[in-house]
């Protein structure tokens, strides 16, 4: 069984980081133990990390790291790899909500030896009724396609 750190870079996201924490928390993991959540807010001026704060109340696994300025995605990513104390890493993006059974499916393959990576294919929600709707979503259908021989992962992997 696996110690997971699964670390959160967001900036702005107090739209969706309760549904992302609530979603992490209710997991049902078979396959690891979720050891700790790592929010990295990054130059926040919203209530993003009023509500992790929220959250952290509620559940020792939550922290709050935060940035005083905008940094960039990898200097947050940079931050919680040096705090992370899991036998695997797991980064998701603020933006994002994991369906149930996701997360504990993106680390099961570390059961073999020589897996060192998996990703996630990230779904959008947009209604394909719309133009921004239908571009969104054939822009990630295209990139999935591609991802298929060529892996290009981000918005959700496990390493």
């Amino acid at each position: 069984m696996f110690d997971l750190s699964v670390g959160i870079m967001a900036y702005n996201e107090e739209r969706g980081i309760g549904r992302l924490l609530d979603a992490l928390l209710k997991e049902a993991f078979v396959h690891a133990r979720l050891k700790e959540i790592v929010v990295v807010a990054s130059g926040c001026t919203d209530r993003t990390e009023a509500i992790v704060r929220d959250f952290m109340k509620q559940d020792p696994h939550i922290r709050l790291m935060s940035q005083n300025r905008r940094e960039g995605k990898a200097s947050a990513i940079n931050l919680f790899l040096s705090i992370a104390s899991g036998d695997i890493c797991v980064l998701e993006s603020a933006d994002t909500r994991p369906e149930a059974g996701a997360i504990d499916k993106l680390v099961a393959p570390f059961a073999f030896s020589g897996v060192g990576m998996t990703g996630g294919r990230p779904i959008p929600v947009n209604p394909t009724d719309t133009f921004i709707g239908y571009a969104v979503n054939l822009m990630w259908s295209l990139h999935h396609a591609i991802s298929l021989t060529n892996p290009k992962l981000g918005e959700l992997i496990a390493f």
